[in-house]
């Protein structure tokens, strides 16, 4: 009844619920469901889908960690067989040379190269926040992370830059084809950044209803 990601891959749109993963072919209709049931994966409530471009499905669930899918078989990372540190993954993305990039619920971002877990948290980094709802790539490689309570955060791999204020929950991020910077708030809409300045959609200006 919760519908938490959607990733399409070729005729498939694979999508993350409160359920379970559910696969949805586009031509035929035809669905199927997996879950902790009848298949590897550890949770039933999926945060986050990618793909990447050998077909393999990364999922970041609730309680379970990390999961890989490659179409047969079903590989989970978590806190007590590898190095990520978080069993609640709300985000994955993966950039150009195949990294995954994590948002985690309580130990902030986690890059993975298919050997090593990175974390970059409060202690270590300057990372404002340990909590990352969405991740997004720009066209310059430079990842854009929504938090709650770090406001909007810019990583070029080695500085980090805050913008919006610390109070602003950021629960989307995403980057469109001019690479302008679109970020969904809990408290004010939604907001477009150009590199320069910034454009705020709510109730009051435009079609929003909420």
């Amino acid at each position: 009844t919760e519908i938490h990601s959607l990733a399409e891959d070729g005729d498939f749109l694979w999508i993350g619920t409160n359920c379970g993963l559910v696969k949805f072919d586009k031509i035929s209709g035809i669905t199927v469901v997996y879950n902790k049931n009848n298949s590897g994966l550890p949770d039933n409530w999926i945060f986050s889908i990618a793909v990447d471009p050998a077909g393999c499905k990364w999922i970041g669930t609730r309680w379970g960690g990390l999961t890989k899918f490659d179409g047969t078989n079903w590989i989970n990372y978590n806190p007590h067989n590898s190095g990520i540190p978080d069993h609640w993954i709300y985000c994955v993305t993966i950039d150009d040379i195949g990294n995954k990039w994590l948002g985690t619920k309580w130990n902030g971002l986690v890059k993975f190269d298919g050997t090593t877990f990175t974390t970059y948290n409060k202690s270590n980094s300057g990372i404002p926040s340990n909590q990352i709802y969405s991740i997004a790539i720009d066209a310059s490689d430079t990842k854009w992370l929504g938090t709650s309570g770090g406001g909007l955060v810019n990583f070029d791999g080695i500085y980090w830059l805050h913008y919006l204020s610390t109070d602003e929950i950021i629960v989307s991020v995403a980057v469109d084809a001019n690479n302008d910077i679109w970020a969904g708030t809990y408290l004010h809409g939604v907001v477009k950044f150009n590199g320069s300045s910034w454009v705020y959609y709510n109730q009051a200006n435009s079609g929003l209803w909420s």
